[in-house]
């Protein structure tokens, strides 16, 4: 028998190639599918919210930002240490300095619309509105499996894994909040939908998706900016992407990069413009921490490092001081006579370029906040001012594992995941074959999004730095999901070949290759 010979590089591996576009299911199995990825999504969201009682996460003074442009306000029995989700109406809102433009809103103000039609009552119940999050989430889960290649059975290991990293515990009890990060954990999966049938489809339909998706999640919150170069890196690195013989078709992509590179400029103009809306009182707020929490904190010599910064020494008085105290000294004769100092970028920005040992010195304690990105002093349960806050003991599979990474080394332990992630992720970005290429871009975008999400949680200094970093980790959820999958679908291809040899009587491993590869001996059929 002839055996027909092809080398690991050039032969398709048992996938399509750019002469055999990816076959696709047909419409009914993908319908019948994505309707039960949405289903069950929903479902798992729905019961770590509601069974066994309501849970979701206790307002911080944050909810202001969201709900008071709607004319509502948290119940009174909101604090740290006792969850609540009825919000009343009323008009306490901050100034114009405090506005605060997300894309959660408008999914906030809609579904409030409806339940003030259907109830007639002027209050809400932000459970309402973890029930649209559930769903929206449900909705990201079944557009990755319809994105994915392959047959049903290929896509169902990765979107099963996905939906347990999205479902923790830690991350749905944002659903039921005032909070607006929940809109960023369902925009950064919708990406990953969107990014994986770009790669495998490579038509005009996904990349407007994309960049819909990229628009969400960064205008979810401004510190989620970094998903636009996230995105951009990862397709760039795409063989799969960037070198495609462009497939016959109405939508199909001719110039790609060009493509690419057109939606990514809409993108961040429009990001850019909602960040300039943002009221100074928040950002204000951030470099005050910056300064004063973290950097004169950390200092051997608080006022030489003042005076490099244009400020008087008097100012290291403030040190250790943060800018959400009763009595933070915002009217302070000091701090007002040097304000563009204080409160601008630029300061911040110049002395880190100075003395880049100073800002890698803070990266060790952030990437490690990575794994306590679920904060005990915010309640999941309702409880009363004064007592211990109360979370919710619920299924947490991925702060489970993240709470397996030693912490305290002088490299953090999850740089190594990422920069693992990363290595993989480049190797498999170059393949052609879609199984590969799809997990390759995820593993770079997912990894590049993580990393940039914990060092961009430092322009708050060390404060609340675990509470924000809570998109470091849940795209380390995600990653996780991604290198399990792919470590799963490698033993098992393992375990397959080893049987396949077993059968054939220690057969070649060039045989081996042929069969897998679904090439036929001569005079055979396939």
């Amino acid at each position: 028998m002839v055996v027909v010979r092809l080398s690991r590089d050039l032969r398709p591996a048992g996938g399509p190639t750019d002469e055999q576009p990816p076959a696709r299911l047909p419409g009914r199995v993908r319908a019948v599918g994505a309707t039960v990825v949405l289903a069950v999504t929903t479902a798992v969201v729905l019961a770590q919210l509601f069974v066994s009682g309501t849970v979701g996460l206790a307002d911080n003074g944050d909810a202001d930002r969201l709900v008071c442009r709607l004319g509502l306000v948290i119940g009174p029995a909101s604090s740290q240490q006792g969850f609540e989700s009825d919000y009343d109406a009323g008009n306490r809102c901050p100034g114009e300095n405090w506005q605060y433009a997300t894309s959660w809103r408008p999914l906030l103000r809609l579904t409030y619309w409806v339940t003030r039609l259907v109830t007639g009552d002027d209050g809400f119940d932000m459970s309402v509105m973890a029930g649209v999050g559930a769903v929206l989430l449900g909705l990201g889960a079944a557009a990755l499996f319809l994105a994915l290649p392959g047959g049903a059975g290929a896509r169902w290991p990765l979107v099963a894994l996905v939906v347990v990293a999205v479902s923790d515990i830690g991350f749905v009890t944002y659903l039921n909040s005032g909070y607006t990060d929940q809109g960023g954990f369902i925009g950064l999966l919708w990406v990953c939908a969107a990014i994986v049938g770009l790669v495998v489809h490579r038509t005009w339909p996904w990349l407007l998706f994309l960049g819909l998706a990229v628009v969400f999640t960064g205008a979810a919150k401004t510190a989620l900016i970094t998903v636009l170069p996230a995105v951009g890196l990862a397709l760039l690195l795409s063989r799969r992407y960037r070198s495609r013989p462009a497939q016959p078709g109405r939508w199909s992509l001719r110039r790609p990069i060009a493509a690419l590179v057109a939606v990514l400029a809409l993108g961040g103009g429009v990001l850019g413009l909602t960040a300039m809306s943002q009221g100074e009182g928040l950002s204000n707020g951030n470099k005050y921490n910056l300064l004063f929490h973290t950097l004169l904190v950390e200092s051997d010599d608080p006022e030489a490092d003042l005076a490099e910064m244009g400020l008087p020494p008097e100012l290291a008085r403030f040190a250790g001081t943060n800018a959400w105290e009763e009595d933070t000294p915002w009217n302070d004769p000091d701090i007002e006579d040097n304000a563009w100092t204080v409160f601008s970028w630029k300061t911040y920005l110049e002395f880190f370029a100075t003395h880049p040992d100073r800002f890698l010195e803070l990266v060790p304690r952030s990437f490690d906040a990575v794994a306590d990105a679920r904060v005990d002093y915010l309640a999941n349960l309702p409880g009363e001012p004064g007592d211990e806050p109360r979370l919710a003991e619920r299924p947490s599979p991925v702060f489970w594992v993240l709470g397996l990474l030693p912490q305290g080394w002088p490299v953090p332990a999850i740089s190594f995941l990422w920069l693992g992630a990363a290595v993989f992720g480049v190797r498999w970005a170059r393949s052609e074959e879609a199984g590969r290429a799809v997990r390759g871009v995820l593993a770079l975008l997912l990894t590049g999004y993580a990393g940039s999400q914990s060092l961009l949680a430092l322009s708050d200094g060390y404060y609340e730095l675990a509470k924000h970093n809570v998109h470091a980790a849940f795209a380390t959820g995600l990653l996780m999901a991604v290198l399990l999958e792919a470590g799963i679908r490698t033993a098992a291809g393992a375990v397959r070949r080893r049987r396949a040899a077993e059968r054939d009587g220690g057969a070649p491993p060039a045989e081996e290759d042929s069969v897998e590869a679904g090439v036929p001996a001569a005079g055979g059929a396939r």
